[in-house]
């Protein structure tokens, strides 16, 4: 999962995907899961929901986010 291939696409890989995540839920503040999908797949069109899916599971994996309130909320990272 977090080694990536010799002939990988990096933009693809599930790290890149998790930063461009944090950087969103950043400029946010709080966000409701919805609307955070809703606007990452806005701004990057070429990545699928099963990557942001993917890539939010990695930063709960590693316990970058919370959520509260339904919010999605960004930890000291």
């Amino acid at each position: 999962m977090i080694n990536a291939h010799i002939e990988m696409d990096l933009n693809q890989h599930i790290s890149v995907v998790s930063s461009k995540i944090i950087e969103l839920v950043e400029s946010c503040g709080e966000i409701i899961l919805e609307t955070l999908m809703r606007k990452f797949l806005k701004m990057y069109e070429f990545y699928t929901p099963d990557q942001f899916m993917d890539g939010l599971a990695f930063l709960f994996s590693i316990d970058c986010l919370n959520i509260q309130d339904y919010k999605v909320v960004l930890k000291n990272v």
